[in-house]
């Protein structure tokens, strides 16, 4: 399976590819190129910003895609925008915006409630 990573190299990312390379899968990672150089040798990469140009993505196909670095619904907008023809799935992992108040210490928590943001959904 050849998959898009948005991100790829911190976080739960990082771990996502290790599986998957584990199991023969093909990754190709689009990211900033400051975290985790030295990670998954061989494994095809793509430096950009999600806010600027996604000009190395166009053109491409995949079996799927993973966004595991939206941060900002205009940000994931375009990104899915734009790989919605390219890949069989796209999946979107986040759980910060979906809460109605951040603010606290600690951020989110159960007590805090979702959102009803419909420009977040």
């Amino acid at each position: 399976m050849r998959i898009l990573v948005l991100g790829g190299t911190s976080f739960a990312g990082r771990h996502l590819v290790e599986l998957g390379l584990a199991r023969g899968h093909d990754f190709v990672l689009f990211n900033r190129g400051r975290t985790g150089a030295g990670l998954h040798p061989g494994v095809e990469r793509v430096v950009g910003e999600r806010s600027g140009s996604l000009d190395g993505l166009g053109g491409r196909t995949f079996d799927a895609v993973v966004d595991m670095s939206g941060y900002f619904p205009p940000d994931v907008e375009r990104s899915a925008g734009l790989l919605a023809d390219a890949a069989g799935r796209y999946l979107f992992v986040s759980t910060r915006s979906v809460y109605a108040d951040t603010s606290g210490p600690g951020g989110p928590c159960r007590a805090s409630p979702l959102t009803t943001d419909a420009s977040l959904t």
